[in-house]
């Protein structure tokens, strides 16, 4: 009796022993750096663009969705006066095509934006699913071309 009363007494502290451990040390929090201007931009695009993505995939697109896809156009037609991070890393020869560059690539989601967003005020949805794929096409590239290697792990 002795023995159960053992054995029952080490299986009940057993059960509870890790509830009752020291708490985890926290890891330190690590200083985030500030985000710069064009990074605000293109994470208000990105919340925006999360949203049209997610609608489109579950086929429900709508004219709704165009004031997601406005936003999504204004925040990148503000992003082209911005320079990318990496621009700074480029060799000073290099720069100023390096900006073309990126603004071209600006201009030319704004333009698939700018279709999208009539097409789906227009309620035309087939054309409206091909080119959300044709902007995320766009803003894939755009990513691989001009964001810096460290940011591209974490956002998409």
């Amino acid at each position: 009796m002795k023995l159960r009363l053992l054995l029952l007494s080490l299986a009940l502290a057993l059960i509870s022993a890790p509830g009752v451990r020291a708490e985890d040390p926290k890891p330190a929090v690590k200083a985030e750096k500030p985000e710069t201007e064009l990074e605000q931009t293109m994470n208000k695009m990105n919340k925006a663009w999360r949203e049209v993505r997610k609608a489109a995939k579950e086929g429900k697109l709508s004219p709704a969705t165009a004031d997601l896809v406005a936003t999504v156009r204004t925040n990148a037609e503000a992003a082209v006066k911005l320079t990318p991070a990496l621009e700074a890393e480029k060799p000073a020869a290099d720069r100023a095509k390096f900006q073309a560059d990126f603004q071209a690539q600006l201009k030319k989601l704004t333009g698939i934006l700018a279709q999208l967003e009539t097409a789906l005020r227009a309620n035309d949805i087939p054309a409206a699913t091909k080119l959300v794929a044709d902007a995320g096409a766009v803003a894939k590239s755009g990513h691989h071309d001009f964001k810096k290697p460290d940011e591209k792990e974490h956002k998409h």
